[in-house]
Order: C-alpha cells, then structure tokens, then sequence
C-alpha cells in the first residue's frame, strides 16, 4: 500500500510569490473559515501570524503521534483525516475550503491524535499553535471564534453518531450528498456538481456502508433522475428533492 508523502514546510513561497498576492490568497482562506466575522486588529493579527502554503495530492499534513505544530484552516482541495486504534483505521471525515484541520491539539495535547492527508490538491494556511495560544489568551473575539468552531465540530460529530445508529444507508447516503454539494459544490449545466471526486468506497466508509450498497443506491437516485455523473464526479440534478427525500426517509 502506497503511503503518503511527508511533507515539511513550502520553503521560499513568499520569494516567489509577490507579497500583494500572497495577502489576498491569505485573506481568501481566512473569509472561508470559522474566523470570516473577525474584524480588524484580531483579523490582522491572525492572517500576520498565518503561512499560506500550496498543498500537494498525497501530503501528509497532519501524522499521528507528531508533535502538532500548527493549526490548518483549508482554502481548496479535500483532506482525509483519520485516526489508527488497535491497528485499525477510523475514518473521521474529509475536510475542504473552509474547514479546521488539527484542532483537536488545540485542547492542549502535545502530540496529533489523528492523521490528515490530501486527497485533492490545494492550499491552506498554516496558523502556528505557539503564536495562537497568545493570540487566545490576549483576544477575546479570537477565543470566541475558536470556541464556536469547536463546539460546532462536536454538533457535527455527534449529528453523524446519531445518523449511524438512527438513520437507513440511504438516509446516510442523502445527507453525504447535500453537505457534499455544501462544501465543493460547483454550478454545472445539469444542476450541482461535486467537484471532489469521491469514490463509492470512499462514501462507503464515511457513511458506514458497503461499495455494493452504496453503488446500488448512487444507481437507484440516478434512475430517480435526482443524481447524474460527470467524469465519475457526482452531478446533483435537483437539489430540492433530494432534500426532500431526505427528510422522508
């Protein structure tokens, strides 16, 4: 099994790059994720501190067991993140523009309890943890932010442990799709698509299913007329029933 390439640091990307763009790629990061809202001088000093930095398809960003060094607000592409217990593999989910990667070091722990990888490549910013333990503990609208941040990936967490245990393989497959559209949606002739392209064992694993399963209900919402593909990219053809479907299933 091929593993993933380990990666330090983009090194001279400020020297190739004029400092004008890099601010505005820095800016387009930051407008995406949890810290949108923050007004200057807690904007400034988080995007001062930040490093924006080019992510390559199959770079380890994140590896269990390092010591966790910095914060990863996503810009573009897809990260898988999952966490290795007793030999196996827990998948945790895939991030994209606008999400946190490596926040669970935020609670204090030395060391990453889980491994991010990219799928698809990107770019993101690279928040220190050293300089944003200082920028918490001085900036009260920056401790807030991170804490709705937080709170709301735990609502996300327990939202899919509820959808394990409650919810059919269609129900979760559903849902997969519209927080899919959500997050890497892009305008298409035939409705939405999801420009990360994900694989039927990819969603299997993720929505707790099979490939089989999850190949004959990606056939049965085609045949409904509510899905179609594009270069093995799912197309979502009515956003309004699916989530209609949802909610009856």
């Amino acid at each position: 099994m091929e593993r993933p390439k380990v990666r330090g640091p983009t090194l001279g990307i400020e020297g190739v790059r004029g400092d004008v763009s890099l601010d505005a790629d820095k800016e387009r990061i930051l407008s995406r994720s949890p810290f949108a809202r923050l007004t200057s001088p807690s904007r400034h000093a988080l995007l001062e501190i930040g490093r924006f930095e080019r992510l390559a398809r199959r770079q380890s960003i994140v590896q269990q067991g390092a010591p966790a060094r910095h914060l990863v607000l996503l810009g573009a592409g897809r990260v898988k993140v999952e966490r290795v217990a007793d030999g196996r593999v827990f998948p945790l989910g895939h991030r994209g523009p606008g999400d946190l990667v490596g926040d669970s070091a935020l609670a204090g722990a030395t060391v990453a309890s889980e491994s991010a990888t990219v799928l698809d490549e990107g770019d993101a910013l690279l928040v220190p943890l050293a300089g944003l333990d200082r920028l918490v503990a001085a900036d009260p609208a920056i401790r807030a932010a991170l804490v709705a941040a937080l709170v709301a990936r735990q609502l996300e967490t327990e939202a899919r442990l509820g959808s394990l245990l409650l919810c059919t393989v269609e129900a979760r497959l559903l849902e997969f799709l519209r927080a899919a559209a959500r997050r890497w949606g892009q305008p298409h002739a035939a409705g939405e698509l999801v420009s990360a392209p994900f694989t039927h064992a990819d969603i299997a694993l993720l929505i707790g299913s099979t490939r089989e399963t999850v190949t004959l209900l990606l056939g049965k919402l085609k045949r409904a007329g509510l899905i179609s593909f594009d270069r093995r990219r799912i197309v979502i053809r009515d956003g309004e029933h699916l989530a209609a479907r949802a909610g009856s299933t």
